[in-house]
């Protein structure tokens, strides 16, 4: 198993999302028992060397991202730092809360309001919300296999989702006008 500095790829993933999902970097150094400075050069080292693998094989992409959303491999198998799929699901219960925070921060986005703040009013981080994003992007997935017989009853299901909670966060921001450009002389 190729390593850098004594991380594999699979500890690399998972210290990447046990950071991202709060995680402090001092028991994250502690557990890999890393220095800082080691550590940031192992992070631009597999930087490099995970963009030279997906090139190869794409599989490495999503290999990372399962680890990001649940980063118990390695030497963190037994972490309990991070945040665990029960303490995610509580945020998002199920698919269609899942769609209302979704569609939430992307129509306020398009309307000049930060998404990362809509995110924290659901008490998300960016960590979270990946590990969120992951789970349930393997939901849609199986929900959406064009190779089962109820497909189109799914897609409609899906697509009854999606145009509600858009309709609704429209509708909600149609007024809000942001002025991005206010600011700037030139």
């Amino acid at each position: 198993m190729e390593t850098i500095n004594g991380v594999s790829f699979e500890e690399y993933a998972a210290a990447c999302g046990n950071l991202a999902q709060g995680m402090p970097e001092a028991t994250l150094l502690q557990i890999l028992q890393l220095e800082k400075p080691v550590w940031d050069e192992t992070v631009d080292q597999w930087n490099i060397r995970l963009g030279e693998l997906m090139t190869e094989d794409m599989n490495y992409a999503t290999k990372y991202g399962e680890l990001f959303a649940n980063p118990k491999a390695g030497r963190f198998a037994g972490e309990t730092t991070a945040s665990n799929a029960g303490d995610l699901l509580h945020l998002a219960p199920d698919y269609d809360a899942y769609q209302k925070i979704f569609w939430h921060q992307s129509v306020a986005a398009s309307h000049g309001v930060d998404p990362v703040t809509v995110l924290e009013s659901y008490g998300i981080d960016l960590g979270k919300w990946g590990a969120l994003n992951m789970h349930y992007m393997n939901y849609q997935n199986n929900l959406l296999d064009h190779t089962q017989p109820d497909y189109a009853e799914k897609f409609q299901y899906f697509q009854q989702i999606q145009d509600k909670w858009s309709n609704h966060f429209e509708a909600y921001y149609q007024d809000h006008k942001t002025d991005l450009a206010g600011d700037i002389n030139f």
